[in-house]
């Protein structure tokens, strides 16, 4: 059975992403292979604009948490029946380091911060009622360099009302040979605490059910 993405699907998935997440169980199971990584994301208290969801993102290790390895701020929008997950990068990001857990200091994230991060939107659909799958848009356009190699970016994850999965690769742009990025397989977090109530009820349409 075919389940349809609804316009409504903007504001659960970004309730179930905004939260503060661990992969703590995989890093004890299998350490030579996933550090204990937290991803925090975090409703903007001033939204951007008025459409969609603004969130921001920071990903850390546990034990640095307060020196993130990569920030970034996605809007969610609903567009040609699917999500679309458009992703910025933070122009002076050390601003915002930490700023997940203490959103007062995101009060301050405007226009002027940020950066769209051309070919790396991110297309979301219904998987089921529980589940969301995304991936990067078609057309090996999120271009990173890494270990001097030019590669374009892959991005496979699934979202629940309390998980998160991610599967992060670079391919060579003329080989398409993998050259970094996982590889046992996706990282696997928990949500450990939520921050879903934040996002604003008075701009969610009428009769949205969040699970």
């Amino acid at each position: 059975m075919t389940v349809l993405t609804h316009p409504n699907d903007v504001y659960i998935l970004a309730q179930w992403l905004a939260g503060d997440h661990s992969n703590w169980e995989q890093a004890i199971d299998n350490p030579p292979f996933f550090a204990h990584i937290r991803v925090g994301i975090r409703p903007l208290p001033n939204p951007i604009t008025e459409e969609g969801v603004w969130l921001f993102l920071e990903q850390a290790y546990d034990y640095e948490l307060h020196h993130p390895y990569r920030t970034a701020v996605l809007h969610l929008i609903f567009q040609n029946d699917r999500i679309e997950m458009i992703n910025y990068r933070l122009t002076e990001a050390e601003k915002f380091f930490g700023a997940s857990r203490d959103q007062d200091r995101l009060k301050v994230l405007d226009i002027n911060a940020i950066v769209k991060l051309e070919g790396c939107t991110q297309w979301v659909y219904r998987a089921d009622r529980h589940t969301f799958k995304g991936a990067v848009e078609s057309g090996k356009k999120c271009c990173i360099n890494r270990k001097g190699v030019d590669t374009y970016l892959s991005i496979e994850f699934e979202v629940t009302e309390n998980t998160y999965s991610s599967l992060d690769r670079g391919y060579d742009i003329v080989t398409n040979e993998r050259v970094w990025g996982s590889i046992a397989g996706a990282f696997q977090f928990t949500k450990k605490v939520s921050f879903g109530d934040e996002i604003s009820l008075g701009s969610t349409p009428q009769g949205i059910i969040a699970s």
